[in-house]
This record gives C-alpha cells, sequence and structure tokens, in this order.
C-alpha cells in the first residue's frame, strides 16, 4: 500500500494539532505531517510563502477546523476555491470540526472542494476511511 505524502492540518490549538499528530503518527501511512493555526498560515503552506518558502511537500489530505481566529475554515475554503487547480489538484480536503451545527455541515458539503465532515477529535476508523479514499480516488484511480 502506497503511502500518503503528507497531510496538513488546519486548527488554531496546539493541543488538538498534537493529538491529531500522534493519532496519524501511529498508522504509519503517513510520511510528513504538518500544522498551521489558521487559514491564512494554510494558504501561505500551499503557496510556499512566508516561513513555508523553504518548498514544503503539497499536501495529499487537509483536516480543516472552521472556528478559528484571522481566516476561519470557510474563510479558507473561498480563498482555496480560486488558487490554480494544479496547487488544488489531487488534494482532499476534510472539516474537522467541534461544530455540529447542520447549517456549517451543509454549506461544507455544498462547495464541492470538501470530502467530509467530522466531529473532533479525529477518531482512527474516520482516519483509515479518509486515507482509503484518498488511495482509492486518488493514488490508484481505476
Amino acid at each position: 500500500m502506497k503511502k500518503i505524502e503528507c497531510i496538513l492540518l488546519v486548527d488554531d490549538s496546539p493541543s488538538t494539532n498534537f493529538y491529531h499528530k500522534k493519532l496519524i503518527e501511529t498508522t504509519g501511512e503517513v510520511d510528513q505531517i504538518f500544522d498551521v493555526e489558521n487559514g491564512l498560515e494554510a494558504l501561505d503552506y500551499i503557496y510556499q510563502k512566508g516561513k513555508y518558502d523553504f518548498q514544503p511537500p503539497r499536501p495529499n489530505i487537509i483536516f480543516l477546523d472552521i472556528n478559528m481566529p484571522k481566516m476561519d475554515g470557510f474563510e479558507f475554503l473561498e480563498r482555496y476555491s480560486k488558487i490554480p487547480k494544479a496547487l488544488r489538484a489531487d488534494v482532499l480536503v476534510v472539516f474537522l470540526t467541534t461544530s455540529n451545527w447542520v447549517k456549517d455541515k451543509l454549506k461544507a458539503i455544498e462547495s464541492n472542494l470538501v470530502y467530509d465532515f467530522l466531529e473532533k477529535p479525529l477518531k482512527m476508523e474516520e482516519l483509515k476511511k479518509v486515507s482509503d479514499h484518498y488511495r482509492t480516488i486518488l493514488l490508484d484511480p481505476a
């Protein structure tokens, strides 16, 4: 089974990012995990600007929180939808949030950029589902 090269965690909580990093690391199926604290930093990461000008690997999966300072998940998604498709190709975006508002879930799913909407904390079975989907659809399309 081919490894996922990079997962990007976008969440303003260092403890949440730490927990999710450890969970992902236990699978042994991901080469690199990066975390940023808001949507602005995530865009810098994708564009390889600012402190990310060292050319970090493109994320294959982005786990995105909704409620963050500076730029929330929906604002990020709006800006993300306008970046060149080449930078978005083969990237799976998953909302990972404490929000259980139906309105948020519907808005996320309607965007056509979001694969899933999960409640924090990420669970192993959800991580496996997302990883398997990425591998099936984007790494080994039939």
